[in-house]
């Protein structure tokens, strides 16, 4: 090999090098850039816009405007240790996702579940609480019931269930092979009660909170039930932000991790029929 050759080698594998370091470089700017700029964007203006859709009791309205509710608590919480201001936007649920796209607000607070369809598309916070499902049923529980693995028995004996159409309820139960009609979905859980209420069903499958608010509106007529058990692995709940946000959530989980399970957020839960067994267990945001 020539001279010549070797030093054109040499000036190539220096460039290659070169545009390696530049590209690598690169890339940490642009990543540490927008790392760092959604939790500087929020610090500038002072304000943390939150997203929420009325579902007690995960988000509600008080009779005096406030928002208030597991998550917008939640979210109020992080604000004050973030030093922000929250601001209040409300939406409908199924629009959360998409308007926390288009940048109308920062975080969705309103019980949103995790799963891997929303996971696709927005960044879940550490898990807020963990919901176990339950049943809304006559005062007495006359129809015994407890453990999904309890219902082929039962629905046997003619029990008769309705849950919330296109649920995880739903889907538990039909994966239960139930005998026909012991199972009706219903486009809402207000029709669910009523037919809990009017006794054309035994029982409503949906989240225990959820039925705990309804049995506690009932004045003792119905009550909630846990289905705890095999059948059915509990929800999580979580703070969503944009996927880019990524600073941002580093500092919502870091004021997160000083305040779930705390003695504050226990006091917090009980406000809405919840309690300590609704906190997230070690391990459940591993799932």
């Amino acid at each position: 090999m020539s001279r010549n050759q070797l030093n054109r080698r040499v000036a190539a594998a220096a460039t290659v090098a070169a545009l390696g370091a530049l590209g690598g470089g690169a890339a940490w700017w642009l990543r540490t850039h927008a790392e760092d700029d959604s939790l500087r964007r929020i610090r500038k203006a002072g304000i943390l816009r939150v997203g929420y859709a009325v579902e007690p009791p995960y988000a509600l309205v008080l009779p005096d405007g406030t928002v208030s509710g597991e998550s917008p608590e939640v979210a109020r919480e992080v604000a004050r240790r973030l030093g922000l201001q929250p601001q209040w936007v409300l939406t409908d649920f199924e629009q959360l996702l998409d308007e926390l796209e288009a940048r109308r607000f920062d975080l969705v607070a309103a019980g949103m579940f995790v799963n891997p369809q929303r996971a696709q598309r927005v960044r879940f916070t550490q898990p807020t609480l963990r919901v176990r499902p339950g049943w809304l049923t006559a005062r007495g529980n006359p129809r015994k019931l407890a453990a999904y693995a309890r219902l082929p028995q039962q629905a046997a004996d003619g029990l008769r269930l309705v849950v919330l159409a296109g649920s995880a309820e739903e889907s538990a139960l039909r994966a239960l092979a139930l005998p026909p009609g012991a199972v009706t979905p219903v486009p809402d859980a207000q029709s669910g009660l009523a037919a809990v209420s009017s006794g054309t069903a035994d029982a409503l499958a949906l989240s225990l909170p959820t039925v705990a608010q309804m049995a506690a509106a009932s004045r003792g007529r119905l009550i909630a039930v846990p289905a705890d058990g095999p059948g059915i692995e509990p929800g999580l709940v979580a703070l969503a932000l944009r996927r880019e946000d990524q600073a941002l959530q580093r500092a919502v989980d870091e004021a997160l991790s000083g305040y779930i399970g705390s003695a504050a957020h226990i006091t917090m839960l009980r406000r809405f029929g919840l309690s300590a067994d609704d906190v997230p267990r070690a391990g459940d945001g591993e799932r």
